[in-house]
């Protein structure tokens, strides 16, 4: 398990994540995508179910989230948050292309829809950004394990490159997305905050049984059984949560 206090980020309020994403951006992970005999028929099988799920999350145009974060700034004149929303975008798609690249080495079809990708989708677009947020830092803190157990799974040096560099993104997407929760919460009345944090619990607790039940085989493989898979998703659960609260990385 990750922590995300290996992000090392000790003024919340004040840092720029511009800067960052920016920053990040310039110094990837080399990436050698001649490797194309790393894995074996059994490992293929293994985690072509779930590699294709992830990296059709992964990809988004994000017009719906884009809308709404525009609508935000407008009322909050948070400018530089704006800029940071579509570096966090082009992010969580590169992720998408580098899977897909990955799967190509092998021959692994991608998919055109998935049901869970497509209820994440509805979900987001039921509430203001606030629910948009909620439902993308769930699938992140998901994705922290998941990229865990796939790197865990394989022998392959270029697949744990790969989610080397996922990790050390969807780390700082964490903290970035649940520090966005800090701001649009800390204004607001306690009760209605209590409820909200009651609907994120039961959101993860959705989420992480859904991912066990179709991908579990990966998790297996790369580790983790049911009950540590569900103790690392509530732990970053509630990390975020605290981040929420106090904005601050305690």
């Amino acid at each position: 398990m990750v922590d995300l206090k290996e992000t090392n980020i000790e003024d919340l309020e004040n840092f720029d994540w511009v800067a960052y994403f920016e920053y990040n951006n310039a110094h990837l992970l080399k990436l050698d995508y001649t490797k194309h005999d790393e894995l074996t028929e059994e490992d293929i099988k293994c985690i072509t179910p779930s590699i294709r799920a992830f990296q059709i999350g992964e990809g988004s145009e994000g017009k719906n989230l884009k809308r709404r974060v525009k609508k935000y700034v407008e009322k909050t004149k948070d400018y530089p948050y704006e800029k940071a929303m579509d570096w966090f975008v082009i992010e969580e798609n590169r992720h998408s292309q580098t899977l897909k690249k990955y799967m190509e080495i092998y021959d692994i079809q991608p998919l055109e829809n998935i049901w869970i990708d497509k209820v994440f989708r509805v979900l987001r677009k039921l509430m203001g950004l606030e629910c948009e947020v909620i439902v993308l830092v769930t699938a992140e803190m998901i994705a922290l394990s998941y990229y865990t157990a796939l790197s865990n799974a394989t022998n392959s040096t270029l697949l744990k490159t790969i989610c080397k560099q996922m990790l050390q993104d969807e780390l700082k997407h964490v903290v970035f997305q649940s520090y966005t929760l800090h701001k649009i919460s800390r204004k607001r009345n306690k009760i209605l905050n209590t409820i909200v944090r009651a609907i994120r619990k039961g959101i993860m607790r959705i989420t992480l049984q859904v991912v066990w039940i179709k991908y579990k085989k990966l998790f297996i493989k790369g580790g983790y059984s049911k009950n540590q898979f569900k103790a690392d998703s509530i732990s970053y659960l509630n990390q975020s949560i605290q981040i929420e609260k106090s904005g601050k990385l305690l």
